[in-house]
C-alpha cells in the first residue's frame, strides 16, 4: 500500500478515539498517530532488514509504541523542565506516556493491517502475529494498487472523520 492508503486506514483506526476524546484532543491525537503510521517502513532504509519482516508485527507495534512514548514523555518532561508545569493539573507523565503508547501502538498496528488486507503486487506478505505464528497472512480484501485507489482509502478516512466532527 502506498503512504496515502496507509493515512487513510490510520484515520480510520483514530476514530473511535475522536470520539471518546472530543474534537480538539482527538484532533491532536490523530496527528500522532498520523505521524507514526509510515514507521514500520523504516525497514525499508535500514541494511539488512527485510520489509514485511519484523516491523511488520504486532510485536513491533508495542515495542515501538513504548519506544516512542518514552521519547514523547521525556521531551515532555524537558518542556516542563524549561517553561514550568502545564496549565493543566490533568497533564502529567503518565498521561502523557499512556496516550503516546496508545497513539503509536494505533499508528503501527493500522500499517500492519492495512499491509495484511491490501498488498501490492510483487511485495511479501505479512506475518502479523511474529514470534508466536510465522505464518504469513495475505487477505487482499481490497484491490489497492494504484494510486487512485489509495487516494480513496485516504478519502474516505477523512470523509469519516468529517462526519464525527459535523455530528459532535
Amino acid at each position: 500500500m502506498y503512504p496515502t492508503g496507509h493515512y487513510g486506514v490510520a484515520l480510520l483506526f483514530a476514530v473511535p478515539f475522536v470520539v471518546l476524546l472530543g474534537r480538539k484532543s482527538g484532533t491532536v491525537f490523530t496527528t500522532f498517530v498520523l505521524f507514526v503510521a509510515l514507521l514500520p517502513d523504516l525497514d525499508l532504509h535500514i541494511p539488512g532488514v527485510i520489509h514485511h519482516g519484523v516491523t511488520h508485527t504486532f510485536l513491533f507495534a508495542v515495542v515501538g509504541g513504548l519506544a516512542v512514548s518514552a521519547i514523547t514523555a521525556a521531551v515532555f518532561l524537558v518542556y516542563v523542565a524549561l517553561t514550568g508545569p502545564p496549565r493543566s493539573s490533568r497533564l502529567t507523565t503518565r498521561r502523557v506516556f499512556v496516550w503516546a503508547t496508545t497513539g503509536a501502538f494505533l499508528g503501527i498496528a493500522s500499517h500492519v493491517v492495512a499491509d495484511v488486507l491490501v498488498l501490492l503486487p510483487g511485495r511479501e506478505p505479512v506475518s502479523p502475529f511474529w514470534p508466536v505464528f510465522r505464518r504469513k497472512i495475505r487477505i487482499e480484501a481490497v484491490p489497492l494498487g494504484a494510486p487512485v485507489r489509495n487516494l480513496v482509502m485516504l478519502a474516505l478516512g477523512l470523509g469519516t472523520h468529517a462526519l464525527v466532527f459535523y455530528y459532535e
